[in-house]
């Protein structure tokens, strides 16, 4: 059976046939015109998909493309059920429209062998919604030394495959792997010790594959799981930062990720949370939403694209924090305080932007800082108290912005750890407020 039939066919593709030839056609022609440009993939964990149905991977990709991200990774490891997942995904992107997709195997799960691997590509290599650049179908994935530049070589071969995987361990050999087309830094994104993020990895790499380095933005980590118990600093407006030291290298770059929409396990989640699909003993997801930091990232995508910031063009008060103080101890966690704790800072922090000069009050608890700024964005921090957070925003006299969430307290003594950052946003239409994303939803933006 051809990959084009596997794709095609009413009974596994409901929706298959509501794309013309001459649509793929278009599809694919498009992609070719475009090479050269910049490009923003999303990361997505199909692992992380147990429950979906093609319903809601209509509802995951219809939202990834508002978004303006140009392609979807879906991360695949070896579950039996997850091929399944990666039709459904298809399909859904095919309704949806422009969205495009590639596979991102996992190989710390995964198989590591070609066959496995050119055979999940080239079913899906014909799908008018599969990435491509200059009609190579791209091809991703998270380790991979395992098949060695032999093995990537016959990938390539097999599929006539564009090649951007991270693989570890090649720093000082990468002219030993030249069937890469490109190779993306993955950990580039967080910082890896008790300093803010900077770009010396970014360089570093670059400095070794120049126009073959691709790289990361993500907005936290933290896992605590009893076999994997970590922090990285996601203090000092981490994703804000990260985009704007991605904006000052866009001339080097065509390839950025963001990580992710939906790994529960680790944080960095910028999706709706799925409470269904979260790996089993994640305590500190539900009731943490994060797609403000999706909706804010917004603005960077657009410029990191275009080459210029534009003007603000709407009041939003973007704001984040985590939950307890990093020096607290819990009274039941059985797992313990995670590494890196001690990296973290208690403060509140926002990104505000401004349409015009005015004045922001940040509170939480007895804590508050007011600060008088003017129109673009400004990035703000306060101290961390016991008790709920406030934001305000005054000009000319009037309050544009007063929001308190109801499902965020700051607590001087958590029963578990919880590293996490609860992630809200309150802007501005008119005289009336209106919430972000998971406001409304309901329910913290848990599906």
């Amino acid at each position: 059976m051809s990959p084009r039939s596997l794709w095609n066919k009413p009974a596994d593709n409901p929706i298959a046939s509501l794309h013309s030839a001459s649509d793929i056609a278009n599809a694919e022609f498009q992609l070719e015109q475009q090479a050269g440009a910049k490009y923003i993939f999303m990361h997505h964990i199909v692992g992380s998909v147990l429950s979906y149905t093609l319903s809601s991977w209509l509802s995951d990709l219809a939202a990834i493309q508002s978004y303006g991200i140009d392609a979807v990774a879906l991360n695949i490891g070896s579950d039996s059920w997850q091929p399944q997942q990666l039709f459904n995904a298809y399909a859904a992107a095919q309704a949806v429209g422009s969205i495009k997709l590639f596979i991102s195997f996992d190989y710390s799960s995964f198989p590591c062998s070609v066959d496995s691997t050119v055979d999940l590509v080239n079913q899906f290599a014909n799908h008018p919604n599969q990435f491509k650049i200059n009609g190579a179908p791209f091809i991703s994935s998270f380790l991979g030394e395992c098949l060695g530049n032999s093995g990537w070589a016959s990938i390539k071969s097999q599929t006539n495959g564009y090649l951007m995987p991270f693989i570890e361990g090649l720093e000082g050999k990468f002219d030993q792997w030249p069937s890469l087309d490109s190779w993306l830094c993955w950990s580039c994104a967080w910082p890896e010790g008790n300093y803010e993020k900077n770009t010396s990895d970014d360089d570093y790499y670059y400095s070794q594959l120049g126009s073959r380095f691709s790289t990361t933005v993500s907005p936290a980590f933290y896992t605590h799981y009893s076999w994997k118990n970590l922090y990285y600093r996601g203090d000092d407006w981490l994703l804000n930062n990260r985009w704007e030291q991605l904006f000052n290298m866009r001339d080097r770059l065509t390839f950025i990720e963001m990580a992710t929409w939906n790994d529960w396990g680790e944080s960095h989640y910028m999706g709706p949370i799925h409470t269904a699909d979260q790996p089993t003993g994640t305590t500190w997801v539900n009731g943490f939403p994060h797609t403000a930091w999706m909706d804010m990232s917004v603005y960077y995508m657009n410029a990191f694209k275009s080459g210029v910031y534009a003007p603000v063009t709407s009041d939003v008060i973007y704001f984040w924090a985590r939950p307890h103080p990093a020096a607290a101890t819990a009274s039941s966690d059985g797992v313990g305080k995670p590494a890196g704790w001690d990296w973290a800072t208690d403060n509140m922090w926002a990104a505000v932007f401004s349409t015009a000069p005015a004045t922001v009050t940040l509170r939480c608890g007895s804590s508050s800082t007011t600060t008088t700024i003017g129109a673009g964005i400004t990035k703000l921090s306060a101290p961390l108290s016991a008790g709920q957070m406030t934001v305000t925003m005054e000009r000319a006299g009037q309050t544009i912005i007063d929001y308190t969430p109801a499902d965020y307290t700051y607590t001087l003594n958590p029963a578990t750890y919880n590293y996490n950052a609860w992630v809200g946003s309150a802007r501005v239409v008119g005289t009336t407020p209106t919430l972000q994303w998971r406001d409304r939803l309901g329910d913290d933006g848990v599906r």
